[in-house]
């Protein structure tokens, strides 16, 4: 939006906001929350505000816990220059280093706050300059948490260089030194160095990044080092695409445990990891085209495993196929295999087989969704004092109807065949019913009503379990 012109230079503000409200059957407990993102730029200068503020009610026993937080930035940005004061994002190369980032879908902010320098240099080249504190927001179990609460005074430094001399060829280098308060001295912080390069001749591309860790032993004291590197490869040719992914990491993921600075990347589809780069091993490859009649094929394969077991670790391969027939008709086929064993708590093992069906039918302004999906399971619990393999099905079925680009109407169900899982709360069924209403082009109202399994998700490696849910959520979506 464009508010004036003034000496030639115009104000931009633009923003989202998302107002949400949830009301639980249990304990008729609620929170409400609101997420506003303001930017506002005039000329070479620009500034934003960023508010989270969640309110929850009592829930049963539990302490209220609210979190309110309110951020800004202010910055000066010409075209080979930026500088910027308070809250940022920034990773460097693929995030064996340093990682920051936020993800409203997992509702996962992990952002930092001080001082960032940015400058672009010829050759191509760029330098990257920050010093600040990071801060680990965290979305779990219905209730927002500051995951790095105790360490939200740890500093960190870093400085990023990428330089591509010729067109093809590009390389890149980096440091990253974090000062905690539980260092037991000064000259005990942690560094990380890192670097990169990537080869790219005609349609195909190659690349690898390395990162080494040198630290300090918790509580013994010494020195602790770590490292790892990922290996990429690609090509595109007419219709058809490869990409495939090597990674290897040992304690380079830092600081071990609930949140990280670095988040080296998964290969697994579904993003899960097994621990988000202290032990972890592995590979992905993607094959991906569409055959002259317009039929799309897709095809993955992942595995990742620690350093002294290749049994334990995660294994997944899916294969996905659509068809469009005629301008009406949309059909989709999925399967998808995984393996995941010690990677959830109170899980030794759980394997999964997951056929899938999507239809769309698309006449004039109605449009009609049926999706379904089977799963089998098998899981073996750690404890089994119960049993051993416990074998249950997971189904799901939704239909949907949208009318123009104003309404859109679903009514869902998923559920299981076994009543004592602990991971779903001893449940057996989830109906839902959802409205979502185009109110105009920048707001939209969703309204759902009913149950949602939850159960455990990932995002980029970040995983987390999230509860059963039974009662109401109304969600606004504004954008200025």
């Amino acid at each position: 939006m464009v508010l004036s012109s003034v000496f030639g230079a115009s104000l931009t503000i633009q923003g989202v906001n998302r107002a949400e409200f949830w009301a639980y059957q249990q304990d008729w407990a609620t929170h409400y929350e609101d997420k506003l993102e303001l930017s506002a730029r005039y000329s070479d200068f620009d500034a934003e505000l960023g508010v989270l503020w969640f309110e929850p009610s009592k829930h049963g026993p539990s302490v209220r816990k609210p979190l309110h937080l309110l951020d800004y930035a202010i910055g000066y940005n010409p075209e080979e220059l930026e500088v910027r004061l308070g809250r940022f994002y920034t990773t460097f190369g693929q995030g064996l280093t340093l990682s920051s980032g936020a993800d409203d879908d997992f509702r996962h902010y992990k952002s930092l706050h001080g001082l960032f320098g940015r400058l672009k240099l010829p050759l191509s080249s760029e330098v990257t300059l920050l010093g600040g504190r990071l801060r680990d927001v965290f979305f779990q179990e219905n209730t927002y948490k500051i995951m790095n609460e105790l360490d939200t005074t740890d500093q960190v430094l870093g400085a990023d260089l990428t330089i591509r001399p010729i067109q093809f060829f590009g390389l890149g280098t980096r440091y990253v030194r974090i000062n905690r308060e539980v260092d037991p001295t000064a000259r005990a912080f942690t560094e990380l160095f890192g670097g990169d390069c990537r080869l790219d001749i005609g349609p195909v591309s190659a690349g690898a990044e390395f990162a080494w860790r040198l630290g300090t032993k918790p509580g013994i004291g010494g020195r602790e080092t770590g490292t790892g590197y990922i290996l990429n490869l690609s090509t595109a040719l007419a219709g058809f695409s490869i990409l495939a992914q090597y990674v290897n990491y040992l304690r380079l993921g830092f600081p071990p445990g609930t949140y990280h600075y670095n988040d080296p990347p998964t290969p697994i589809k579904s993003g899960v990891s097994i621990n988000r780069g202290v032990d972890e091993q592995g590979f992905g490859v993607q094959a991906s085209g569409t055959i002259p009649n317009g039929l799309y094929i897709e095809a993955d394969l992942a595995r990742l495993f620690v350093h002294d077991d290749t049994s334990a670790g995660v294994l997944e391969g899916e294969f996905k196929t659509r068809q469009s027939l005629g301008t009406n008709w949309t059909f989709e086929l999925k399967f998808n295999h995984m393996l995941q064993k010690n990677i959830e708590l109170g899980t030794y093992e759980r394997i999964t087989d997951r056929p899938a069906i999507l239809l769309n039918y698309l006449t004039g302004p109605h449009t009609f969704t049926l999706e379904a999906e089977l799963g089998w399971v098998t899981e073996l619990p750690t404890d089994t004092t119960h049993g051993s393999n416990w074998r249950y099905h997971e189904p799901l079925i939704s239909v949907s109807y949208g009318l123009g680009e104003k309404w859109l109407f679903t009514i869902g169900w998923q559920g299981v065949d076994k009543d004592s899982l602990k991971r779903y709360d001893n449940q057996t069924s989830w109906p839902v019913f959802e409205t979502v209403y185009n109110i105009n082009e920048r707001n939209v109202l969703r309204l759902r009503i009913g149950a949602e399994k939850g159960g455990y998700t990932c995002s980029g490696g970040v995983c987390r379990y999230e509860a059963p849910f039974r009662g109401m959520k109304l969600q606004l979506i504004s954008r200025i």
